[in-house]
């Protein structure tokens, strides 16, 4: 399938600018200053493509919003300042009928899949084009290392977006070559356990390749590590064998090592993981600075700018009176007229919207690990029950082992302290949908086939032959 986002291959999405400092990862020069000539040329200009890729991810319709924004709509955790139906078709799973009363499918026309499709597919045409390139880089211009750690950090980020779509959409094309406005390739879309099986190759060789740390310098920061290829590997399988092998001793065994041998630490006070930069508790971290806000930190806060908010009192009730994560993720409005709105404080550094996110920290690794732990235990073990404490210790909301009398209550217990842990993630949605228990969580979503989202109309003006998700309406 050619894919209705195709540009010049490394000119890529033209929000994203290259890096040419050795003292900083994500220094820029003008996209217009790069042309396919002179990519992969030397070690700069590899390390510039690098760059470029990982900041393709930090525009508004990728991570630096609408895949966190979206599916936490989907989880009825955001309110808009304007009820739009692009984002409440999201939080109602569906559009209502001229009655008012019949929820009705998602519409394939939505402005934000159709962006978001557009964007994640950019960043896999550049990981895809570094992944092709750069190994055929002459030996006198890039060492073996440099090589090496290139093309693990582009394995590592294609497969996190190819696990964002596989997710989001289901069945997508699998594109692994890279294209340009020239090509004329149609891909044939791939089953979801075609795509987990390249997400689940993509990161096995990533943690072949990658160095066990990218470093603590300007020059390092927000890059992949051999961790970051082995936390994110945990949490596809534990998704993987929850779809298709029903096995999780993969999860649990990469998840035990992130967490016995891995460099990292759960900070003491969970307000200080939005605080401050890269902590202790940082696997892998979206780098954003004055010269690249993040666009959803910028709609936060009590002020005029402001367009999403917690939904209602839903988000400030799932917290214990004593949970420390509370006052952490929301806090109520003071402004006049406004006393009854609960704004999102996970994102505080809003003046400039500087605020990292971090797209795998060591809390969700030992709820990983503790979801996966039981599993094969089939019980509520003491191992498992060891991560699930170290979380709920920290919040200040530590339950006893003998609370969770069976092991189907405990493997909910687990999702929701998930929710309450990794909430404005843009997580929730995606794990309840997992194990189905969104069925159960949300009364507007009746039918299972709404896990996954319509592919957007516009990519069936592209390919004809593609095939519309059950459920949807055809383009």
């Amino acid at each position: 399938m050619k894919t209705s986002y195709i540009i010049p291959l490394f000119l890529a999405v033209v929000l994203t600018t290259f890096a040419t400092s050795c003292n900083d990862f994500l220094d820029r020069m003008p996209v217009a200053q790069r042309s396919p000539d002179n990519i992969f040329t030397s070690e700069e200009s590899a390390n510039a493509a690098v760059s470029g890729m990982y900041r393709s991810m930090m525009n508004s319709f990728s991570y630096g919003q609408a895949i966190l924004m979206i599916p936490e709509f989907s989880a009825n955790h955001l309110a808009h300042v304007s009820s739009f139906p692009e984002f409440e078709n999201f939080a109602t799973h569906g559009i209502l009928d001229a009655g008012g009363t019949t929820p009705q499918p998602l519409p394939p026309s939505n402005i934000w899949l159709a962006n978001m499709w557009q964007a994640t597919y950019a960043t896999i045409n550049a990981a895809n084009g570094i992944i092709a390139l750069v190994p055929q880089m002459d030996a006198a211009v890039i060492s073996d290392e440099r090589k090496s750690q290139y093309e693990g950090e582009a394995r590592f980020i294609r497969a996190l977006h190819y696990f964002f779509l596989a997710r989001a959409f289901g069945n997508v094309p699998l594109e692994i070559e890279p294209t340009s406005e020239e090509t004329d390739v149609y891909v044939a879309q791939a089953n979801t356990e075609e795509i987990y099986e390249l997400i689940i190759a993509d990161l096995n060789r990533a943690v072949e390749l990658l160095p066990l740390s990218a470093g603590s310098g300007l020059a390092e920061k927000g890059r992949a590590s051999r961790w970051a290829a082995k936390g994110l590997l945990a949490k596809v399988q534990l998704y993987h064998a929850s779809l298709f092998s029903n096995d999780f001793t993969e999860a649990a065994r990469l998840a035990e090592d992130v967490i016995n041998n891995g460099p990292f630490s759960l900070v003491d006070n969970f307000i200080n993981i939005w605080q401050s930069e890269n902590t202790t508790e940082s696997i892998f971290e979206l780098q954003f600075e004055e010269q690249a806000t993040n666009p959803w930190a910028n709609e936060m806060g009590d002020n005029d700018g402001n367009r999403t908010f917690a939904r209602g009192n839903i988000v400030s009730n799932l917290y214990d009176s004593l949970d420390l994560r509370r006052a952490a993720t929301v806090w109520l409005g003071t402004r006049t007229g406004l006393t009854d709105r609960w704004y999102i404080a996970k994102y505080p550094n809003l003046v400039p919207a500087t605020q990292n996110f971090t797209i795998i920290r060591l809390a969700e690794i030992y709820l990983i690990h503790a979801e996966a732990r039981a599993r094969i235990d089939n019980a509520v073990s003491t191992a498992s029950y060891a991560s699930l404490s170290a979380v709920q210790t920290r919040a200040g909301v530590s339950e006893p082992i003998g609370t969770y009398t069976s092991l189907a209550a405990y493997i909910i217990a687990i999702q929701e302290e998930k929710e309450k842990e990794l909430m404005f993630e843009g997580e929730t949605w995606f794990d309840y949908c997992r194990t189905g228990l969104a069925l159960t969580k949300y009364s507007t979503l009746t039918d299972e086939r709404y896990f996954i989202y319509p592919i957007p109309a516009a990519q069936f003006q592209v390919d004809r032959t593609l095939v519309q998700n059950p459920g949807y309406n055809p383009a």
